[in-house]
């Protein structure tokens, strides 16, 4: 055996203990979309890797009555907007016949390590989950609904993209083993140097291929040519949205459920 033939076979074994060890049971199918969400590169200070190729849309999920939980971290504890204002509230009130609680477990900080199940080991130097916060949590108020919202502090802390995307599609594929429906909401723009511009880009474009009709792209809604938050929708810090930045979340989140694509409520 020549040495080309060599590591091509090294290769395709690694391939093959990669798509395990995310999917599991599932690892045979899908496997270029799987290699796209768990494969090598986009780490820290490295070239983007190119998008994940988009997945076909599933059917939307219908949701009964019931819990809807959000799990998340600043903005989605409702940081930069007045008290009872923030878009979980706003998307409260307009759903509140349609749902029987909206459970906030996002709080300020907080990164895709402290979301995974409480099961997950993770790798040194990285925060263990958080129980009062993660998906177990979340899981053990049987919701119909869950909602993922961790923007940017995972690229702020010095994770690869790889982590970013994977922490958030294993957190999802959790959920959704559950029969809970789960809508993932895009990154946020906000002051970054250009290294960490390029990786939130770079992880924006994954999860959209990777999510589909259950991505709510709210950067889109919220960004300056350049990356950075409009002024009409700054609190003040660059960071976290005001008011009007939360009603614009809430409205983008609300055309993603009424789309029919991702949900459909009974």
């Amino acid at each position: 055996m020549n040495s080309n033939s060599k590591y091509s076979n090294l290769y395709k074994n690694y391939q093959k203990s990669v798509i395990k060890a995310c999917f599991g049971k599932f690892a045979l199918l899908a496997i270029g979309a799987a290699l796209a969400a768990c494969g090598g590169g986009g780490s820290a200070g490295t070239a983007p890797a190119a998008p994940a190729p988009t997945v076909p849309a599933a059917p939307p999920q219908s949701i009964a009555k019931g819990v809807w939980v959000v799990m998340g971290s600043s903005t989605a504890s409702g940081k930069g907007a007045p008290e009872g204002k923030g878009w979980v509230n706003v998307v409260g009130t307009a759903y509140a016949n349609r749902l029987t609680e909206i459970a906030n477990l996002a709080t300020p900080g907080s990164v895709t390590y402290q979301g995974l199940s409480s099961a997950s080991t993770p790798p040194a130097g990285r925060p263990a989950p958080d129980p009062a916060r993660n998906i177990d949590q979340a899981l053990s108020r049987k919701p119909v609904a869950l909602f993922l919202a961790y923007p940017s502090n995972d690229v702020l802390s010095g994770y690869s993209n790889d982590e970013v995307v994977n922490n958030l599609l294993a957190i999802r594929s959790a959920a959704k083993a559950n029969q809970v429906a789960v809508l993932v909401l895009s990154i946020q723009p906000r002051q970054v140097n250009d290294a960490q511009r390029a990786q939130l880009l770079n992880i924006h474009a994954r999860l959209s291929a990777a999510v589909g009709p259950c991505y709510v792209d709210i950067y889109s809604k919220l960004s300056t040519a350049g990356g950075l938050l409009l002024p009409q929708y700054d609190s003040g810090d660059g960071i976290h949205p005001n008011e009007a930045g939360h009603q614009v979340i809430a409205a983008t989140v609300q055309q993603v459920v009424d789309s029919g694509k991702c949900v459909v409520l009974q």
